[in-house]
C-alpha cells in the first residue's frame, strides 16, 4: 500500500468517526420513544450496518487491507465530533434559536 494510499485512508477514517458521531445522536434521537429491548436490538443492528459501511469503504480504499490506527483515527475523528458539538452547544443558545424557528 502507497503512502498515498495511506493517507487517504487515513482522511476517510477520521471523518467517518466524525459522521460515526453525528449518526449515533440521530440514532439515540430517533428510538428514545421505543421500548429498552428494541433499542438494544436497534442500536445492535446500527453498530454493524455501520461496521459493515466502514469495511466496504476500506475495501474500496486500499483493497481490504486494514490496520489498527485506523480505527485510531476513527476514534480520534469520533472524539472531535464530540469536542465541536460541545464547542457549537457551547457557543450558541439553543432555546433562543429553537424560539426563533417557531415563529
Amino acid at each position: 500500500m502507497t503512502s498515498f494510499i495511506q493517507l487517504i485512508t487515513f482522511c476517510v477514517s477520521f471523518i467517518y468517526g466524525i459522521l460515526f458521531y453525528y449518526f449515533s445522536i440521530c440514532n439515540f434521537i430517533l428510538i428514545d420513544k421505543f421500548n429498552k429491548y428494541l433499542k438494544y436490538i436497534i442500536t445492535i443492528v446500527y453498530v454493524l450496518d455501520m461496521t459493515v459501511i466502514y469495511v466496504i469503504i476500506l475495501y474500496k480504499l486500499n483493497n481490504g487491507y486494514f490496520h489498527i490506527y485506523f480505527i485510531l483515527m476513527v476514534f480520534i475523528g469520533y472524539y472531535v465530533g464530540y469536542l465541536t458539538k460541545l464547542l457549537l452547544l457551547s457557543k450558541t443558545n439553543v432555546k433562543n434559536l429553537i424560539n426563533k424557528l417557531k415563529k
